[in-house]
């Protein structure tokens, strides 16, 4: 490995132990936000997802530093591969430094998965959730436009306009 090649290699490792530490806070949130959806506290909802996106942000910010970097490794090695992935840097590198490429792959794919099964299972609680609220939209519109036995043509007409009235704030 040439000198150039060595800096960027560095380089890389740092970003890589960066995204690690990021995805780690991400899981942590992720895993939060299960807790929090089940408990319906919407406020901490709210703070919790403002931090989850400020995670996103940083993360798409180190990704696009990883891919220049591997590009820029490809490029001072001779490499001539359109889309450079970790793994090939590791069989190119081979030895120590090819291992701890293939280490850090693995942390951030198992990271990932972790992640996904989380927001899998959050995904799942909040379509509930909404099926849920949905329910019982409809059962009260439904009770809203039911035709009253007393009170005659303008208590069934007042009951419809509530019942609009209702639907349409909650749209």
């Amino acid at each position: 490995m040439n000198s150039e090649s060595s800096k960027l290699y560095n380089a890389l490792k740092n970003n890589i132990h960066q995204m690690i530490k990021m995805y780690r806070e991400l899981l942590e949130v992720v895993r939060k936000e299960k807790e929090i959806l089940i408990s319906a506290d919407l406020p901490s909802l709210d703070e919790n997802n403002k931090r989850k996106e400020s995670l996103l942000f940083k993360l798409r910010q180190l990704e696009g530093e990883r891919i220049k970097l591997v590009e820029d490794i490809c490029k001072s090695e001779g490499l001539n591969k359109e889309e450079p992935r970790l793994l090939d840097l590791a069989i190119h590198f081979r030895g120590e430094e090819g291992d701890k490429l293939r280490n850090l792959h693995s942390v951030l794919v198992l990271l990932l998965n972790r992640i996904k099964n989380f927001n899998d299972q959050n995904e799942s609680l909040v379509r509930a959730a909404l099926e849920s609220v949905n329910g019982a939209m409809n059962s009260i519109k439904q009770t809203l436009s039911q035709k009253p036995v007393y009170g005659g043509k303008k208590s069934a007409e007042k009951k419809q306009e509530i019942g609009a009235q209702i639907m349409s704030k909650q749209v």
